[in-house]
């Protein structure tokens, strides 16, 4: 995934990928002075549940052919997909109509007092969805680590305007 943003008025570009295991992240400000590079095993943990997050953006990656297997609990949809022999687990709270407003899980983070690795709570709220080509999904959206907590900060806000889908 490639992602542009600012730190100020300074242009911030980001590259995270996620292959077979291996995850890597780089931010560069002005696309090209090297700011972060992160990769290993530790960031391969985390990716897979950011992978499951970022997956809302293509629905049909949580059928069950490919693994996902739900389950209802009161308003709230449990989804476990398999991703790199690990089970990712994601709760959904959906609207009546089945639009998607507040995902949850555990993801794999140093937010930790430590800065060690260890599970984290992570939420993430759809403020707004819009259809593109076949599927409605979410477009406005913000997250936060430790929601809920005394600890909760919002670390990401997006809107989406596109999204090209190919075969």
């Amino acid at each position: 995934m490639r992602a542009r943003t600012s730190l100020g008025p300074l242009p911030v570009t980001t590259h995270d990928g996620y292959e077979q295991g291996i995850a890597t992240a780089q931010l560069r400000l002005f696309g090209f002075i090297p700011m972060m590079s992160r990769h290993g095993p530790d960031l391969a943990h985390s990716a897979r549940g950011r992978f499951i997050v970022e997956s809302t953006w293509l629905p049909s990656s949580f059928l069950p052919e490919l693994g996902a297997s739900w389950s209802e609990e009161g308003d709230l949809a449990q989804l476990t997909m398999p991703i790199e022999n690990e089970e990712v687990k994601m709760t959904m709270r959906l609207e009546s109509d089945g639009l998607l407003r507040e995902l949850r899980l555990q993801r794999w983070s140093d937010l930790t007092d430590e800065g060690k690795y260890a599970w984290v709570p992570f939420a993430a709220h759809t403020e707004e969805e819009r259809t593109f080509g076949d599927y409605t999904v979410p477009s406005r959206l913000h997250a936060s680590w430790w929601p809920g907590t005394d600890r909760e900060f919002e670390f990401f806000r997006a809107m989406v305007d596109t999204i090209h889908y190919s075969s």
